[in-house]
Parts: structure tokens; sequence; C-alpha cells
């Protein structure tokens, strides 16, 4: 099973939990075991686990920005958000994330995060549910 999820962003970087949303396509699935395979098919946003709580994606957002140095980019089309493109790469387009007991297996703390890098947009993001 294949579902679009359809995120509009609203600034320029953030951090938008998707773990709710997962959470009711697995259990719409009324799928118990297996795997969620996302993919956001942007090159300005990424996919990654991590915590959304007391302003912890706000340091996320920090980190990757610093991560990517102030260089002359070579990027054709708009420079400005050059950087974006490089950010995402790093962080991935992708996530893997196994399903136990019809529910995501995440960390106590754990969410599931598209970041954007470039908005504010509409995202997609691509789940695919497999059983084990």
């Amino acid at each position: 099973m294949t579902e679009a999820l359809r995120i509009r962003t609203t600034v320029a970087k953030e951090a938008v939990d998707l773990t709710d949303r997962l959470e009711v396509l697995i259990r719409k699935a009324k799928l118990q075991e297996g795997l969620s395979v996302l993919f956001v098919t942007h090159t300005t946003a990424a996919l990654t686990a991590g915590e959304i709580r007391e302003g912890t994606e706000q340091d996320l957002l920090q980190v990757v920005e610093k991560m990517i140095p102030r260089i002359q980019f070579q990027h054709a089309h708009n420079p400005a958000h050059a950087w974006s493109h490089m950010a995402s790469s790093i962080l991935g387009p992708s996530l893997t994330v196994p399903i136990s007991g019809g529910k995501l297996v995440l960390g106590t703390w754990q969410s599931v995060m598209l970041v954007e890098l470039d908005g504010p947009r509409e995202r997609t993001v691509h789940v695919t549910l497999m059983s084990a």
C-alpha cells in the first residue's frame, strides 16, 4: 500500500511531526507487523527521526544550517537556497521505520519528521507500508 501525504509548511525552515499521520495510515491499513518506508520528492526537504519537544527541532535546524559552509555556490537558478539542496542531501530524502503491534517502532522521544529547508511550500511524502 502506498499513500501520498501532502504537507503544507508555513515558514522557511521547520520540522513537521508526521508521526500521528503515519499512525493513522497504519491503522487504516490494519498492518500489525512490517515496515513503513517514506520518501520525500523534493530536493530542499528531508526526512529524519528525532525529538520534537522543548526546542530540540529548532536546535536541529540550527545545526543543519551551520553544517553547510558559506561558499560561492554554483547553483544556477537561485544560489541563495543552494545550501538547502546540500542540507537535504546530507539529511536524506528517505526513512524506514519498523512497525510492530500496529504501531511505529520509535524510541520514547522519537518522532518522524519532515525537515523543511526552503519553505513555505507544499511537500509530498510518499509512504509505502509493507507487511512482514
